[in-house]
């Protein structure tokens, strides 16, 4: 039951990570950073979760997860558990290992999903778009309404409306584009995926729905970053404005947008639509590139060092005997 514990305690503080981390404007500060902590805070609170049901299914074996399952497996095969495995001990191992299966299951859901519905846009770009004369880059799209966005993947391409190519100058397209380049480079895509799987996973839970918002916009600002690196904070800031302003395409389901209006991985929700923040985050990335200093390196670094020694916690505790 002290192993169990363990888990339950790292199961506790990824649970009160997710509930502080949206609501705090210090993560926006060093989104690369705080991408990396979400990402530690996901897999501690997998982790401890499944922990917890199979270190008090295999607490009679007094090993790690990994070694006590092996240790099972092989008593399984041969017919000869241990006296001290009782039915509710059988019944949380197989509970997590339930749980197990059914978040990997979501995660190759999620995956086959993007993937279909990347196949079918690059089809539909195949069809309907053309490239930019001036910007190799660039595929455009005969739309009035705005729209910019990157579809990942391994052939990278960069949409562009025709609306947008009328209402920024030229600057201004210039820094939407390198945001688009972010995405691709950094495969931003890859990022926000599993956190789209555990939001289907588990579609009743708020916690893992804020978490996959936190993460879709902080993907964003990371990108801003990178846009304002090699083309100043202020022409994205002013084509964002411009784009708060106008009338404005959802971006395509599988894809990563300028606006921000959907995860990237077929909409938050994982079904291809849209959530309604999409102008509430726009106003946040505006705000922040008007002058929001970044947190200096040694408060990143902090926040880094620990968010990786509560997830080594698990880690550890799956394979070491307690």
């Amino acid at each position: 039951m002290t192993y169990a514990a363990h888990h339950l305690l790292t199961l506790a503080a990824a649970l009160v990570a997710m509930a502080v981390m949206p609501r705090s404007r210090l993560a926006w500060r060093a989104p690369r950073t705080s991408l990396l902590i979400w990402q530690t805070v996901g897999l501690t609170l997998v982790l401890s979760a499944v922990g917890t049901a199979i270190a008090i299914g295999l607490a009679p074996y007094r090993l790690g997860i990994v070694p006590a399952l092996v240790a099972f497996a092989r008593d399984l095969a041969g017919g000869r558990l241990p006296a001290a495995l009782t039915p509710l001990h059988l019944l949380c191992t197989a509970g997590g290992l339930a749980a197990t299966a059914w978040i990997a299951v979501a995660f190759a859901r999620s995956a086959r999903s993007v993937a279909a519905l990347r196949r079918r846009q690059r089809t539909l770009l195949n069809l309907i778009a053309r490239p930019h004369p001036d910007l190799r880059e660039a595929l455009v799209v005969e739309h009035p309404a705005v729209a910019a966005y990157c579809l990942p993947g391994r052939r990278a391409a960069i949409v562009v409306s025709t609306g947008s190519l009328d209402l920024l100058t030229g600057q201004e397209l210039r820094a939407v584009l390198a945001h688009e380049r972010a995405h691709a480079r950094e495969r931003h895509d890859l990022v926000i995926l599993p956190f789209a799987a555990l939001h289907r996973a588990l579609p009743s839970s708020r916690r893992v729905r804020a978490m996959l918002d936190a993460v879709a916009l902080l993907v964003e600002m990371r990108a801003d970053d990178r846009a304002a690196r090699d083309s100043g904070r202020r022409p994205l800031a002013t084509a964002l404005r411009r784009f708060r302003s106008c009338e404005r395409l959802a971006t395509p389901p599988g894809t990563l947008g300028t606006l921000g209006d959907t995860s990237g991985t077929g909409g938050r929700d994982g079904t291809g639509g849209t959530d309604g923040r999409g102008g509430h985050d726009l106003d946040a990335r505006i705000d922040r590139l008007s002058g929001q200093p970044h947190s200096p390196w040694p408060v990143r670094a902090l926040l880094l060092l620990v968010a990786l020694t509560v997830v080594s916690t698990p880690v550890s505790l799956f394979l070491l005997p307690l």
